[in-house]
């Protein structure tokens, strides 16, 4: 009889720990669903807003989406430190290009749509390096799909700087909805894999 302890049951049980403490903050992801959601339903339902209201919802959504990465970055327990510093990196990003809008709501369209199309980009590619470099315990499939659909809109942004106001309002109306119910999709997720209380 020996008293060894096998570590491969230690490292599952390791992983198994830090899994359930992302999972029982499932709350956090189920809020920035419906925020971004009802965020993007506004922009699509009232294209004609002004350009103040306008950039003041996309400021407020990105602040709250870097809020979101920063402590997705903190408690997500991923064995590769350099994806949660990339995580922690675009959340940084979010939260700059947030307040940098708020600082000046009346930017040209043009720029405001490069801003946006810029972040969008980096955000994607950080997902599926995310994705790819370090899976969540959930799989990779919702991570890749976000970081590519954030890719294709930055993209689409930054090829079609001369968009209309409205054009650009009900684009990103329809962005931040798929966003938001790709979060609300995986915060149910995560609520299903909590432990039995």
């Amino acid at each position: 009889m020996t008293d060894a302890v096998d570590p491969s049951a230690t490292r599952s049980r390791h992983a198994a720990t830090n899994e359930f403490s992302f999972v029982d903050h499932w709350g956090l992801v189920l809020a920035y669903g419906i925020l971004t959601l009802g965020f993007g339903i506004a922009l699509v339902v009232w294209p004609h807003a002004s350009v103040t209201v306008f950039t003041v919802l996309l400021a407020i959504q990105l602040i709250i989406a870097g809020i979101f990465r920063i402590s997705a970055a903190l408690s997500v327990s991923r064995a590769d430190g350099g994806v949660r510093a990339l995580i922690g990196l675009s959340g940084g990003l979010a939260l700059i290009v947030g307040l940098l809008i708020l600082r000046d709501p009346l930017q040209s369209v043009l720029v405001l749509g490069m801003i946006i199309g810029v972040f969008w980009v980096i955000a994607g590619v950080i997902d599926i390096l995310g994705a790819l470099v370090a899976p969540p315990p959930s799989g990779r499939g919702w991570e890749v799909f976000t970081g590519v659909v954030l890719v294709l809109a930055g993209g689409f942004l930054l090829v079609y700087t001369d968009l209309s106001l409205k054009l650009l309002v009900v684009f990103v109306g329809i962005s931040l909805i798929v966003t938001g119910a790709l979060a609300l999709t995986a915060a149910f997720r995560l609520r299903s894999l909590r432990p039995a209380s």
